[in-house]
């Protein structure tokens, strides 16, 4: 038979954990038609020589929601290995959206995950109303592979109106969400996404709808999969709550579903709380109807951020206040003393030792990049640092160098996942979930689209912390068992052709670079990785060496019971 394109003389690393061979790969109509020593014609022949084979990285914590509809390749994902992205995290959907509603939802997610409000107002084409249609808008238009869960955020919205921001739901109401949660999965959703990080907020600065929720909503919601038997669920920031009273669990059993959760981490703050959270997993997983696995990020712990849209400072009334202002507001509040001692009494009383908030620490509190070249000298200090060679307050050394620098100072959080050791037994853990790369997010600070690459170039082959065979499977066939991306995540014959050709030697990232091609020339950082010169979706190569081929091959990923609509399953 004749291929539409054959890889020849790879090492293939398919996905499942078994070791890796060389071998041939041939693919007709998007599927792989064969794997052995194929000597048949092809369209198109890639020497894969000397390189490693493996399916496309699946990554399952994104938020292209609006990005998406403008930009078919996710970028920066696809340069970073990865073919399948599944947006809808932490609540944040912009569906089902009733008319006028829009700036609401657009809201939320620009506020809670850092993405210009304007983008998302004009650059999204708005224009659907019920899920179905927003990923009717997608089909046949996408470059990556793109799944998302229903948020329940925005089911909640839907219901109940501005009231979702304000109360719980009533019984009536709660059926009227599993209703639509219902037409949500039987359109294609690939589960719910509920949130209860306290900090999170719209720009009016109410809480997100899901937030408001009690826990009883949540279960009954989740219940509605278990009749539909299918999907899955993610819940942002509910850490303590599920170490406390097993939110995660419960949510689990009312459903019959996995769940993933934010997150699992190594910190320095807390040393030994990871090593609690992974027995308290090996706990509540062998009850056997129960499926939590906590996201771990394999990046290194730096949080970056500058003061014009840092969230963490949310959990302290007079710092809440003052980050939902102006940029005005924001320089003139800080500059008062009156203001200041307040602040300092906030830190003092509520410092938190979680990523969620403000730990009080300086010492963690890197200067990263100053905006001012006069400044350059102080990269790389800790706020602590300063405050010593300036005989000055920790909180006036920060906020002077804010205000001086017009909110444009980068700094970064140094507080999280340092530990080799820890890091090692935490990412080897069955239980646990790699990725978190929030691509997408929090676009002028931060750009996780290599959390892939990392993993694989860091841990994997520099660390060795296991095989690349067991590394590839982390990021391929775990996430797409536990999303439902059936047919992905794995070389074999009949599945999917998502596939990249790397040089594993050479597999690295580059450094960020600021881009302005965001609608409206709106600033994100950018960042590719080397050593992969083919990405292939559905068969047909998207990269070639760093390029976009104009291919836009992708699909929207629906749920394994509506794979009719999936056009490479008809």
């Amino acid at each position: 038979m004749k291929f539409d394109l054959l890889i020849k003389n790879g090492t293939i690393v398919d996905g499942t954990g078994k070791a890796a061979y060389i071998a041939d790969i041939g693919i007709i109509g998007g599927l792989i038609a064969d794997i052995g020593n194929l000597d048949s014609s092809a369209d198109r022949v890639i020497d894969a020589t000397n390189h490693t084979v493996a399916p496309g990285f699946i990554d399952h914590h994104t938020h292209y929601d609006g990005q998406v509809t403008f930009d078919p390749l996710c970028t920066f994902s696809c340069f970073n290995g990865v073919t399948t992205v599944v947006s809808g995290n932490c609540s944040l959907t912009l569906a089902p959206v009733r008319p006028g509603d829009e700036t609401a939802l657009a809201g939320m997610l620009a506020k809670v995950e850092a993405i210009p409000y304007d983008v998302l107002i004009n650059g999204v084409p708005w224009g659907w109303s019920t899920f179905g249609e927003y990923l009717e808008s997608l089909d046949n238009k996408l470059g990556i592979n793109y799944g998302v869960m229903v948020g329940h955020s925005a089911i909640r919205r839907w219901v109940m109106g501005e009231e979702s921001h304000d109360r719980t739901a009533t019984g009536e109401e709660i059926e009227a969400i599993q209703d639509a949660i219902r037409e949500s999965i039987e359109a294609g959703a690939l589960g719910i996404s509920f949130d209860r990080n306290p900090r999170h907020v719209g720009l009016d600065g109410r809480p997100l709808p899901s937030n408001v929720a009690s826990l009883d909503e949540l279960y009954s919601v989740a219940s509605t999969l278990k009749e539909l038997d299918t999907g899955v669920i993610q819940v942002g920031d509910p850490l303590g709550q599920e170490l406390s009273d097993e939110i995660c669990t419960k949510i689990s059993e009312s459903s019959g579903r996995p769940v993933t959760y934010l997150s699992i981490v190594q910190s320095v703050l807390e040393p030994q709380q990871w090593k609690k959270h992974l027995s308290h997993l090996e706990d509540v997983n062998s009850r056997g109807n129960v499926k939590v696995y906590p996201q771990i990020n394999p990046r290194p712990g730096l949080r970056f951020f500058q003061m014009n849209s840092a969230e963490f400072f949310n959990l302290m009334p007079t710092w809440k206040s003052i980050m939902n202002s102006t940029d005005e507001e924001k320089i003139s509040a800080f500059s008062e003393r009156k203001t200041r001692i307040q602040l300092a009494q906030e830190i003092e009383e509520n410092n938190n030792k979680t990523a969620l908030g403000f730990s009080g620490r300086w010492d963690h509190v890197v200067i990263v990049k100053p905006a001012l070249q006069s400044n350059a000298i102080l990269t790389g200090k800790t706020i602590q640092e300063l405050a010593l060679e300036q005989s000055k307050d920790p909180l006036d050394v920060f906020l002077d160098l804010s205000i001086e620098e017009q909110l444009k100072t980068w700094f970064a959080r140094n507080q999280q996942n340092n530990d080799d050791d820890a890091m090692s037994e935490i990412l080897n853990h069955p239980h646990t979930l790699i990725g978190l790369s929030d691509s997408g997010a929090h676009v002028v600070r931060e750009g996780g689209y290599g959390y892939g690459v990392y993993f694989l170039s860091h841990w994997v082959r520099t660390k060795k912390i296991m095989s690349i065979e067991e590394g590839v499977r982390q990021l391929t066939s775990i996430p797409a068992d536990i999303f439902g991306v059936v047919g992905r995540g794995r070389i074999q014959i009949g599945s999917k052709a998502d596939i990249i050709v790397f040089d594993y030697e050479a597999l690295s990232l580059n450094e960020s670079e600021e881009s302005y091609d965001l609608p409206g020339n709106a600033m994100r950082l950018k960042q590719t990785a080397r050593g992969i010169p083919y990405t292939i979706v559905n068969g047909e190569v998207l990269i070639e060496h760093g390029e976009h081929t104009g291919a836009l091959p992708g699909h929207v990923v629906r749920n394994d019971a509506c794979l009719t609509y999936d056009k490479a399953s008809s």
